[in-house]
Formats: C-alpha cells, sequence, structure tokens
C-alpha cells in the first residue's frame, strides 16, 4: 500500500503567523463552499459562520473579545470567522456537524495557501455582541484567518511558537482494535 495522508492535514497547524496580504473574495468563496460540503447530521447543515474582515468596524471588537493570550497574534490576521449554532434541539449533533465544518474550512484554507488558527479563549457575550449573534446561539469557536506571513517578522516568543514542529502521539494503544483481526 503506498498511499498517502493528504498534504492539507499534514500542514494545517495552528499559525500565529500573518501577513498583510488580503484574502480574495474568490478564495473567501472557496472557504464558503468547502464547509457547505463538510458532513451533517440530516444533511441540516445547522452552522452560520460570520466573515469579519480587518477593514470591517467590527473587526477591533471582535478581537477585544478574544483572550489577552490570543490577541497578542491574532490582531495579524486578516478575517475572523465566528462559528456558531442555534441552541434548540439536537445539539450533540450540531457541535460534531460544526466541527466538521470548520475543519474543512481549514483544510481549504491550507490549500489555498491561507493560514488558520482556531480558538476557544474569547468572551461569548462580547463576541455575540459584536456580531449580532442571537443569545439563544451558541459561538462553538472562533478561527483567525490570513496569508501566511514572514516567521521574521514576529517577536521571540511567537517566533518560537510558529516555529515548533507539530508532533502527534503515534501510540497505537490510543485506539482499540480489538474487534479487528488486523492479520
Amino acid at each position: 500500500m503506498n498511499k498517502k495522508i493528504i498534504p492539507e492535514i499534514l500542514n494545517r497547524k495552528s499559525s500565529v503567523c500573518f501577513s498583510s496580504e488580503s484574502i480574495s473574495l474568490e478564495e473567501i468563496d472557496l472557504l464558503i463552499e468547502a464547509t457547505k460540503w463538510a458532513p451533517s447530521s440530516r444533511n441540516m447543515q445547522p452552522w452560520k459562520v460570520i466573515f469579519v474582515s480587518k477593514k470591517h468596524d467590527n473587526y477591533k471588537n471582535v478581537l477585544d473579545s478574544l483572550s489577552d493570550s490570543n490577541q497578542i497574534w491574532a490582531k495579524n490576521a486578516e478575517i475572523f470567522a465566528i462559528f456558531s449554532i442555534s441552541d434548540d434541539k439536537n445539539l450533540k449533533r450540531k457541535f460534531l456537524d460544526i466541527g466538521f465544518c470548520g475543519q474543512n474550512m481549514m483544510l481549504q484554507a491550507e490549500s489555498l495557501g491561507i493560514a488558520s488558527h482556531p480558538m476557544g479563549g474569547w468572551n461569548e457575550e462580547l463576541v455575540k455582541r459584536a456580531v449580532s449573534i442571537p443569545d439563544n446561539n451558541h459561538v462553538v469557536f472562533v478561527l483567525a484567518l490570513g496569508k501566511k506571513g514572514n516567521l521574521n517578522k514576529l517577536d521571540a516568543d511567537l517566533k518560537i511558537r510558529e516555529s515548533k514542529d507539530r508532533v502527534r502521539d503515534h501510540n497505537r494503544n490510543n485506539f482499540n482494535f480489538s474487534n479487528w483481526d488486523l492479520n
């Protein structure tokens, strides 16, 4: 078997290094299209994704809603994509679906040379207020997007963070194959 993992999976990382180069409308359309093709329970596609460009007045409000540690590097992102779902029935499925949706966007971004960084550190009420998300919705995550930047333009701490190798636990013991005949 000579099959390989697709490069977008291996190369995608949570980047802290963004350039000032703009993301085109054509690229945004491709990111949106990629999310539409995510697996979705009963094809409900329950997600709502709100894009906020650095050129928009709400950008600063979204940036200010992020945790201090995220603001340090996120201020250089071109776009924030805010992923939310409504709080009604089937919440567990919706959380699963929106995760697939976000992963599709990040892999498509990687294929376009767009860096991404999903965040879990924000003040939900401030994010909702910044982009008019209804109270009965959940902000699931905020995704920073921007063209890949120059590592040498980062301060020392961020340069170290950006340069770290991505590692994963390759221990097969984390996977249970007890019901399989692997021979």
